[in-house]
């Protein structure tokens, strides 16, 4: 699929709705009712879930609840973007009874990360773009991470401005971006939503992973090949990632060096984007561009359109 052009999702505007469903875990309602104010004040109609409020322990529900939101909003033809409200556990039980096929046919915009990752895995693996970007499951996102996030949901050309990050190895290297939270990356193997790297650009981050489990997750891409498979690689937040038994030995440290030695091609770290208040958004199925030599990643095209 990375030879091949992904279809674009449809824009986000003042004439459609955005939808907002919990497909993973559960949500503070304070918090979500704080993210849902920031929609009304953007001006846009938006579509809760029937079960978006719903907790059955570490779930937002059961998964036939969860599974029949997600269903709702694929099928209200006034919704064109799907927000994820937020992360945590629960998409993996229910990908492989989502109808992919008429969420693509829909070209609904899905937007989120963490958790999400997965179900932008398995619609970039059926041919459609996302944004892995804010959610609504905190209160402290950045203006300029949420301007960005609605630049690239409305195809607006600032959101193809260059993040800026830390060059580890250089070179510069174009493709179809790919990848999000690295454990769900890890977890993707095997299955039929597979993380795809061939001649893409690979990008991830994580949180709350000690450094021994970032290299074990590491290790299981390297073994399967998909790290000498991307042409670049770009790493956004490792947030909560050090190790109070082994601080000798930084979640940095095992990334630069097992990239540094797979990856033939150029490798950037600590852009802003993850599990941050500063998450910019990316456009997974986009072609970018990761520069190790000014130390940047840039969209090269928009992942939406009318």
């Amino acid at each position: 699929m990375t030879g091949t052009k992904l279809r674009r999702a449809r824009r986000l505007s003042d004439r459609v709705r955005v939808g907002v469903c919990a497909p993973a875990g559960p949500v503070e309602n304070e918090t979500l009712d704080a993210g849902l104010a920031w929609l009304d004040a953007c001006g846009f109609e938006v579509r809760c879930s029937d079960h978006l409020r719903h907790r059955s322990g570490f779930l937002a529900g059961e998964d036939s609840q969860r599974l029949a939101d997600l269903a709702s909003l694929v099928d209200d033809p006034e919704v064109a973007v799907i927000m994820a409200a937020r992360g945590g556990y629960g998409i993996t039980r229910i990908l492989d009874r989502i109808d992919i096929e008429h969420f693509v046919r829909e070209r609904k915009l899905l937007i989120g990360y963490s958790d999400a990752t997965a179900l932008s895995l398995r619609l970039f693996a059926a041919g459609l773009c996302s944004i892995h970007g804010p959610m609504l499951e905190r209160t402290d996102i950045s203006s300029e991470a949420r301007e960005r996030l609605l630049a690239l949901a409305s195809g607006a050309p600032q959101a193809l401005e260059p993040l800026e990050g830390k060059a580890v190895a250089g070179g510069r290297a174009e493709g179809i971006l790919v990848g999000g939270n690295l454990k769900l990356l890890a977890a993707s193997l095997g299955t039929a939503w597979e993380v795809q790297t061939e001649g893409a650009i690979l990008f991830l981050e994580e949180v709350a992973e000690q450094p021994y489990a970032i290299d074990r997750s590491l290790q299981q891409l390297r073994e399967a090949g998909k790290l000498r498979a991307a042409r670049g690689v770009a790493v956004g937040a490792l947030v909560n990632c050090e190790s109070p038994r082994y601080p000798e030995v930084s979640a940095s440290d095992v990334i630069r060096d097992l990239l540094t030695s797979e990856v033939d091609g150029p490798v950037v770290t600590s852009f802003p984007f993850g599990h941050i208040a500063d998450n910019r958004a990316l456009g997974v199925g986009a072609r970018a561009e990761v520069d190790g030599n000014n130390a940047t990643l840039r969209l090269l095209e928009a992942v939406v359109e009318d």
